[in-house]
């Protein structure tokens, strides 16, 4: 109880906050996409092509979502370290709505794209791969915030000397392993079910990986 008050209590206002600036970025990527130079949108697409590299083709369901839960636990993990001061990693969580916003808008009609849906004898019904798609968007999403949230929160408080950085991330990487971690576990698994149900191989028709 003492941990869910620590992440979900302390940092409530300030995770609002980074939803706030994460919003202001996804906002910025349209007029980026639609009338700004390539320079703006290329970074985006930049991390695309890496993470779409990384994933390769048709992975197996137990390779994609352990690929999910290594990526978004490590970064977020990262992000909540940036908290050397407040402003890291507030501007992280407005890039972060400014990069996804750019690959939604552009990345799928990019050729290298292609289909890395999993490869699995098993399809999950349409409603089935719908729920776990809302899933992921109320579970990751407010895994991401808060963990921005700890991150300005620590900078606010190293910044004015109320404790040392070591002796901050200590207790924030509690609370990120019992709360955090186990999240995004869970969102990991519903985003390669909704994935694997959005693919394009008939049910039955793909081999087994």
């Amino acid at each position: 109880m003492k941990t869910f008050s620590f992440v979900f209590v302390r940092h409530f206002d300030l995770a609002l906050g980074a939803a706030l600036l994460f919003l202001a970025g996804a906002l910025l990527a349209f007029p980026a996409v639609r009338k700004g130079p390539a320079l703006l949108t290329r970074p985006p697409l930049v991390l695309f092509r890496m993470v779409r590299r990384m994933v390769g083709t048709h992975p197996g369901m137990n390779r994609l979502w352990l690929l999910i839960f290594g990526f978004n636990g490590t970064v977020m993990f990262l992000y909540m370290a940036s908290g050397v001061r407040p402003g890291i990693p507030a501007a992280i969580s407005f890039l972060t709505g400014y990069n996804l916003a750019v690959i939604l808008l552009v990345a799928g009609g990019m050729e290298e794209a292609g289909d890395f849906s999993p490869v699995s004898r098993w399809k999950p019904a349409k409603w089935v791969a719908g729920l776990c798609g809302l899933a992921v968007i109320l579970l990751e999403l407010p895994c991401f915030w808060y963990s921005i949230a700890m991150g300005i929160r620590l900078g606010q408080e190293v910044a004015e000397g109320r404790t040392g950085y070591l002796e901050g991330m200590a207790a924030r990487m509690d609370a990120y392993g019992q709360i955090i971690l186990p999240v995004l576990l869970v969102s990991a698994v519903c985003e390669a079910i909704a994935i694997r149900g959005m693919s394009a191989f008939p049910p039955g028709d793909t081999p087994i990986s």
